[in-house]
């Protein structure tokens, strides 16, 4: 009894330790995962941390879309929305609760430019990375899906994966698919999820309905594209994308069925 209480003190202690620990284990192993995603896509590991911390600082970051509060569809909305189809319901133009449109630093702004840097460094063609970016944004357009007071709603493995076969199967060489991966993850999710849902017809009032007036307090409701909270993500399935199509190209790479070298070792 007494070796088994002297046993219970350092046991006890350990698992302590480690309970206080698994969150900076955590923490560390996705910083190191996301530098590694922005290694494969031909940054250096310092570019590669810059690119971490900054999206990290910028998702805090909010900068205003439209100066004021939008309360409804703008009469110019309706219009083209008319011209285009011309037996469209017009009940969209209904009013909706107060929102404020924003744009997330680190969540949009920050991987437009890396995917913009990622067409230059890596020589990636344009036209495929416009391909496999709207081929993701058409699917991820029809599975999204806006919730009352909560966003647009995505099955988080979609867009990745989605992302990674577009970079596996439009990449002229193997191992440039990663970086049309990211490109087509970040900037499809964006168009698909975010911007086209926007745009469509009903979907403010369908995130914003008059009825939440009474649980927002009169506040109005923070849209934030690219940002957490109601449009997010975008960050995230570039990571993925990148770790999932960079996983296939070393499993070739291995195998001996690829052999130059591309950005992917930059």
């Amino acid at each position: 009894m007494k070796l088994f209480e002297w046993l219970a003190i350092p046991i006890t202690l350990a698992l302590l330790l480690l309970a206080l620990a698994a969150p900076l284990i955590v923490v560390y192993l996705f910083l190191r995962l996301t530098a590694e995603a922005f290694y494969q896509v031909g940054f250096s590991y310092w570019h590669a941390l810059l690119m971490v911390f900054g999206s990290f600082v910028g998702s805090s970051v909010n900068i205003p879309l439209h100066a004021g509060i939008i309360t409804s569809y703008p009469p110019i909305f309706i219009e083209a929305a008319g011209l285009l189809s011309p037996a469209f319901d017009h009940s969209f133009a209904a009013p909706f609760h107060p929102i404020v449109l924003v744009v997330n630093l680190g969540g949009c702004i920050i991987p437009i430019v890396v995917s913009l840097a990622i067409l230059v460094r890596c020589g990636v063609s344009t036209k495929r990375a416009v391909l496999g970016t709207l081929i993701v944004a058409a699917i991820t357009y029809q599975m999204a899906m806006p919730v009352a007071n909560l966003g647009i709603l995505l099955p988080v493995y979609v867009a990745p994966t989605l992302a990674a076969f577009c970079g596996l199967l439009l990449a002229r060489r193997l191992q440039a698919a990663p970086a049309l991966a990211y490109i087509s993850g970040t900037m499809g999710t964006l168009l698909g999820a975010d911007i086209f849902n926007l745009l469509t017809p009903g979907v403010l009032a369908e995130l914003a309905p008059p009825a939440a007036s009474a649980e927002m307090a009169g506040r109005p409701l923070v849209l934030s594209i690219g940002g957490a909270g109601v449009f997010d993500g975008i960050f995230l399935t570039g990571i993925i994308a990148v770790l999932l199509a960079a996983f296939v190209v070393h499993y070739f790479h291995r195998s001996g069925k690829i052999g130059s070298k591309s950005c992917i070792s930059r």
